[in-house]
């Protein structure tokens, strides 16, 4: 019998389940903190019924022989885990299901056979082995828990889940010491028409799922998802490869992973948690773990693409980043540049007809992606609720966003790199990076929310567009932007490295630095800035160091604590070229090379004191380590040329001409800074080369 008939049989068993589950209240009807109460429940029960588990077991194999292996015992932080979750024992099977092709026989209790179909049906662990070529095996044991132990396996399903289970209380997938097991289904599947709760991946659960134990597991979800679960996945060990059509996990209430190694390659999501009738739900947990996540084809698949002029609708504040108006406000005309202003080429602007059909169709792609299911997500993980990683190494290359929260993402430890198609890190609320490593080495952005918050650790960002962007998603970032006090990028300590070719910090509301190392690299076009805010840009403390071109370049506000200073060179350097600042008395402050070329330098130190004259030396060498391009700890050569000074006398100082951006050209809290004047009392204005333009008050 093949599994065409086991799908029948399935959907029977699941209509009397589902009743059942309605009626007593199943945990998939759980909020968050009574999920947890049964997660420790069930510590406690294991603890005293399987403490075998935490010493020398024997584990059971096919030949019935016994090898001693030594275990060590998984401990864990989170209540998400159960002890049985951590160290599970199998040396006792209730029964032995030994797969024989297109049949399987069994030495044990709990178990029967039809053909190719597997059924099981009673509390127990359950020791699979052998091959099943196209058949099914179905847990339907109500409340009761099961624990399948998958001891060099291999089961294919041609036209349904090849494990399925349609009823239980929890079930374990255990991956046996040494084993090597394989599951897969086919591309089309067949359902019984009073089906409900149609299954959609290789493994598919109704109900809590986890997957631990030391051996492997090759999963290829050929229909659609890899591994899924109506209620929760938990992942504790092993060495586990999905190959997907869809998401390679998903989970309903919460998806959960404190060890092992991940393989994920996924046509959708790599890691999805959804659940969108229970807001405490839907989130993922990492706690360690070693993951290797390819989402839609990897980042290569992206289409998104940066524009650097004035047009690209939907960005940050500022010219960089709205340009001079909404793309339908052009009434036919382009807007005239001011006498000087010829690095921004008009012929560079697309035509208002062109404005408004790319709008057009930029909003309705992304309110398709974002808001129907019509749409294949391709996200390395994503979340409808908080995505939290507390440990472990990710290497994520997706299509989308590497990981997309529409809540939170905290990162408080762990190693991640990034390749992505659009956003490195996205959330709707808040980014909070605690600690650990972030790397994202290609993104269209960066890190993106309505407030990010660096508050520890290293953070690395390659963008084509911006390399952070605070945003709701519906303040106004058209033209000169709009100011919103709800949105914030906020870096209290940790580095902070971004190389951008749109604005390397971006903020609808403030950007406040008060500790830590910040250096941006930004874009090489004057359409926008290395800093830009909405509002003000405020720093208390830390080192920041932001180099690009003066044409948007705007600097720190004067209500910031620390001094600050904003130098635009008479030339444009290149990339490589070494920056100094010394005070009056030869001691170096900063030495610093950015990658990039640049005519314009923020730096923001302690050492910067007032009544202090400082002075700008370029092109000269030094000694010191290089760290992102900052030299630490001296060493410049007193071999560059003077290019600039000035005496720190409030707590913003200016060398050569500025920008009229200012600490922030949104109308906020800080609205547009006066530009400097020169001895005449006139506003100084960029040329083409951003020099010297300007014009009477």
């Amino acid at each position: 019998m093949n599994c065409i008939v086991t799908a029948a049989m399935a959907f029977a068993l699941m209509a009397t389940a589902c009743s059942d589950n309605k009626s007593n209240g199943s945990d998939s009807e759980k909020t968050a903190s009574e999920k947890m109460t049964t997660v420790s429940a069930e510590t406690e029960e294991f603890t005293k019924s399987d403490e075998s588990a935490e010493t020398t077991g024997t584990v059971s194999q096919e030949n019935n022989s016994a090898d001693s292996v030594q275990k060590t015992k998984k401990t864990s932080s989170s209540e998400l885990f159960s002890e049985r979750d951590l160290n599970p024992d199998y040396s006792n099977p209730t029964a032995e299901i030994f797969l024989k092709g297109n049949s399987a026989e069994v030495n044990g209790n709990g178990v029967s056979v039809d053909g190719s179909t597997v059924t099981i049906s009673g509390e127990g662990i359950y020791l699979i082995t052998g091959t099943l070529d196209d058949g099914q095996i179905i847990v339907d044991a109500d409340k009761n828990k099961v624990q399948l132990v998958l001891d060099n396996a291999k089961i294919n399903c041609s036209n349904s889940s090849a494990i399925y289970v349609a009823g239980s209380k929890k079930t374990f997938i255990t991956l046996a010491d040494g084993s090597k097991n394989y599951i897969s289904d086919g591309s089309v599947y067949e359902f019984a028409d009073s089906a409900e709760d149609k299954p959609d991946a290789a493994i598919f659960s109704k109900d809590s799922l986890t997957l631990n134990g030391n051996g492997e597991l090759e999963v290829n979800g050929n229909y659609n998802d890899g591994i899924r679960s109506k209620d929760d996945i938990v992942i504790t060990g092993g060495k586990i490869t999905v190959n997907s059509a869809g998401n390679a996990l998903k989970g309903k209430d919460y998806v959960a992973v404190a060890d092992g190694d991940l393989t994920l390659t996924a046509g959708g999501n790599g890691i999805n948690s959804s659940n969108n009738t229970d807001a405490s739900m839907g989130f993922v947990y990492i706690e360690g773990g070693n993951f290797s996540i390819t989402s839609g084809g990897g980042s290569s698949e992206s289409t998104k693409k940066h524009t650097n002029d004035f047009g690209e609708m939907n960005k940050g504040g500022s010219f960089g980043g709205g340009g001079f108006g909404h793309r339908d406000d052009f009434d036919g005309e382009r807007p005239e540049m001011p006498d000087g202003f010829e690095k921004f080429n008009p012929d560079d602007f697309q035509s208002p007809d062109d404005f408004k059909q790319e709008n057009l169709a930029y909003t309705a792609n992304s309110e398709s992606a974002e808001n129907t299911e019509s749409e294949k997500s391709t996200k390395g993980i994503k979340a409808d609720g908080e995505i939290n990683i507390v440990g472990g190494t990710f290497n994520i290359n997706s299509a989308d966003d590497a990981i997309h929260s529409n809540t939170d993402v905290i990162v408080s430890d762990g190693s991640l790199i990034i390749d992505s198609g659009n956003k490195g890190i996205h959330a709707d609320s808040e980014i909070n990076i605690n600690g650990g490593t972030v790397s994202v080495n290609n993104s269209y952005e960066g890190l993106e929310a309505s407030v990010i918050n660096i508050n520890d650790g290293t953070v690395e960002v390659n963008a084509s567009d911006d390399g952070f962007n605070a945003t709701d998603g519906e303040t106004n970032q058209s033209g000169m932007g709009t100011y919103s006090e709800n949105l914030a990028v906020n870096i209290n300590g940790g580095t902070v490295v971004v190389n951008a070719d749109g604005d390397g910090l971006d903020s609808n509301g403030n950007i406040n630095i008060n500790g830590g190392t910040v250096i941006i690299n930004g874009s090489e076009n004057s359409g926008n800035g290395a800093l830009d805010s909405n509002g003000e840009i405020i720093v208390t403390g830390g080192i920041v160091v932001a180099a690009g071109m003066s044409g948007m370049a705007e600097y720190p506000s004067e209500s910031s604590a620390q001094n600050s200073v904003s130098a635009t060179f008479d030339n444009t350097f290149d990339g490589g070229t070494l920056v100094t600042l010394s005070d009056d008395s030869g001691n170096e402050i900063i030495s610093f090379s950015p990658t990039k070329k640049f005519d314009n330098i923020v730096i923001s130190s302690p050492d910067i004191k007032r009544g202090v004259t400082y002075t700008f030396y370029t092109g000269g060498t030094s000694s010191a380590e290089e760290q992102h391009g900052l030299y630490v700890n001296g060493g410049y050569n007193n071999d560059g040329t003077e290019s600039g000074s000035f005496t720190a006398e409030s707590a913003v100082s200016f060398v050569g001409t500025q920008s009229m951006m200012g600490g922030g050209f949104g109308g906020g809290r800080g609205g547009m800074h006066e530009p400097p004047q020169d001895e005449n009392g006139m506003h100084e204005m960029p040329d083409r080369n951003g020099k010297d333009f300007r014009h009477h008050q």
